[in-house]
């Protein structure tokens, strides 16, 4: 048996017609966004730099082997990965060209975009490839890592894999890696790897669209047009600045002085705000909320079952998710939202009924209720005490515990919590994201909390090593079914991921997802 990843001829012919990918890169010549505006009124013109805003910050930009998820998104305009995803969640060709899968064999090979180059004038080929990939095994940071028996160059633009498994999320996994200079990076330690690295948190040499020449942490970060991009005649920015402003209200005053061209990372209630105002507010898919059991414990309330259902039935989500979201958020009757694939149309196993949440937790031997204890950080402080409220009049006395980021990183992600975590997992559109939070082996919470029963891993299994995309999409179904009639966890809502613009200001980002941002394609008319 053969699988072939290859996205659509469309696809492909709409990618190679715009990047000339088989040439030397060119230098595109920049021009004044008036003077372009003369000529060709309404269409995408060179020129400007924009000025970004947001209220939280990377700490490292061009070290992937210890990245945060907001590191990712800061990263974005310097560094690029072997993939990414459309609209409809389909991987497509980035710094790969196409990708082939051979599960009797259990490899896959990548044939790697010819006539592409690090911002260091390196080349990028199968030898960068490999040893990204052995620097991010080496490190522990590779998803599927384990599985990897052998990388081998086959040319300078192919490389095979070499598999101790093999199923369908590897290619997602393997080329979700974004690719930093091998040069850059071994130059800048001076053969010292400790020093390589302090360097590279610091700096993103990458295959990109712009390229970092300035990073100040909480402060500031400046790019510049990568004049060699690989992509014909892109970026249309100059540059783009990225301001660290904590504070919404300020950034909001700034954009309205027109102090700044976007505001990422604003809040739902200063989006709504700033869309009366005039401004374009793009809205991407946000965060699932769910509260997590530590059901795993034999000694914990939440491995019963009872208990577990007793909690989906207090909790008002539809009102919770109205009350925390201003109107913009989904409330979650099951692990799923109702743009994910594995959605089960018009399935509510709980819907919210004090009576019988209280009628569980008697059966259960909880008729005086018992305490718990929530670990949530700042930011879902409201989201937390609304919980407290719902679970009290069921008589569960919930103690808050409201952790600093380290703290509550370690315990949702590391060590362990003792009673339930309110936490926020990532909604990736081809539906990844249930297996990188919630399969057998997640990425995200390896705690061992979250008990799952051996029916729930078994449909793990089975959409993994099921390759059509028809039949995978039905066991997702099952798998999402399966863990909601169990109360495997308690889905409450899924976020809304606002970004606030000028009018004058063109981009897409972030309606796929936070981390796909096409900045090359982004673009300012005069103003």
């Amino acid at each position: 048996m053969r699988v072939t990843m290859i996205p659509s001829v469309i696809l492909l012919c709409l990618i190679f017609l715009s990047t000339g990918c088989d040439s030397q890169p060119t230098t595109p010549q920049a021009s004044d966004p008036t003077d372009h505006a003369a000529l060709s009124p309404g269409l995408p013109r060179h020129g400007g730099v924009l000025r970004r805003v947001a209220t939280a910050f990377p700490k490292i930009l061009g070290y992937p082997e210890e990245f945060a998820p907001i590191d990712s998104d800061y990263s974005t305009p310097a560094l690029e990965r072997l993939v990414s995803w459309d609209a409809a969640g389909t991987l497509i060709p980035v710094l790969a060209e196409s990708w082939e899968g051979d599960p009797e064999k259990k490899t896959i090979t990548w044939r790697l975009r010819k006539g592409v180059f690090f911002t260091d004038g390196t080349a990028w080929d199968a030898e960068a490839l490999k040893w990204n990939w052995e620097s991010r095994l080496r490190a522990g940071r590779l998803i599927d890592g384990d599985s990897v028996k052998s990388l081998e160059v086959i040319d300078d633009h192919t490389l095979r894999m070499h598999l101790s498994d093999y199923h369908r999320l590897m290619f997602h996994n393997y080329g979700w890696s974004v690719m930093v200079s091998p040069t850059a990076f071994e130059r800048a330690g001076g053969g010292d790897p400790e020093k390589s690295k302090e360097w590279a948190r610091s700096n993103a040499v990458g295959t990109g669209p712009f390229r970092i020449v300035e990073f100040k942490r909480d402060v500031l970060i400046r790019y510049e047009r990568n004049e060699h991009y690989w992509r014909k005649d892109l970026p249309y920015f100059d540059g783009m600045e990225s301001r660290l402003i904590p504070d919404s209200m300020i950034a909001s005053a700034m954009m309205q002085a027109r102090e700044a061209d976007m505001f990422t990372n604003v809040d739902v209630r200063t989006a709504l705000d700033m869309e009366q105002m005039g401004f374009k507010v793009n809205w991407g898919p946000g965060l699932l909320m769910a509260l997590l059991p530590n059901s795993s414990d034999p000694g914990s309330p939440y491995a019963d079952f009872r208990v577990r259902e007793a909690l989906e039935y207090a909790i008002n989500r539809p009102a919770l998710a109205r009350m925390i979201g201003h109107g913009k958020y989904e409330p979650l009757t099951q692990l799923a939202g109702k743009a994910f694939p594995g959605y089960v149309t018009d399935f509510d196993p709980r819907p919210y009924n004090v009576a019988k949440a209280r009628e569980l937790l008697a059966a259960a031997g909880y008729s005086k209720g018992f305490r718990t204890e929530i670990i949530a950080n700042e930011i879902l402080r409201d989201a937390a005490a609304a919980l407290q409220s719902y679970l009290g009049d069921v008589g569960i006395e919930v103690d808050l515990d409201i952790a600093d980021t380290a703290r509550y990183n370690a315990a949702v992600f590391a060590d362990g919590w003792k009673g339930l975590a309110l936490a926020a997992s990532g909604i990736n559109p081809d539906a990844t994201d249930l297996f990188v939070h919630y399969g057998p082996d997640p990425m995200t919470y390896r705690t061992g909390n979250i008990a799952k029963s051996e029916e729930y891993l078994a449909l793990c299994e089975e959409a993994l090593y099921t390759y059509d995309d028809a039949g995978h999409y039905s066991v997702l179904k099952r798998m999402v079914r399966q863990a909601s009639e169990e109360a495997m966890v308690i889905p409450l809502y899924i976020t809304a991921m606002p970004m606030a613009m000028q009018p004058y200001v063109h981009s897409d980002y972030p309606k796929i997802h936070i981390i796909i941002w096409k900045c090359y394609e982004d673009w300012m008319e005069s103003h």
